[in-house]
């Protein structure tokens, strides 16, 4: 395998592997994270039952 060649594949592999990267990312986001706006929600909860 050529050098260039090798380059080429090794780009192939890698782009694939940053969207899936991408992809985590964005989906682990605290702000749109559910686990986040459970605790949110929890949160309020428990400060209108104090009241």
């Amino acid at each position: 395998m050529t050098p260039a060649a090798r380059e080429a594949q090794l780009v192939r592999d890698t782009a694939p592997v940053m969207r899936l990267l991408e992809t985590a990312l964005v989906l682990n986001n605290e702000e749109t994270c559910p686990a986040a706006e459970l605790k949110k929600l929890q949160a309020k909860n428990d400060k209108l039952q104090a009241e």
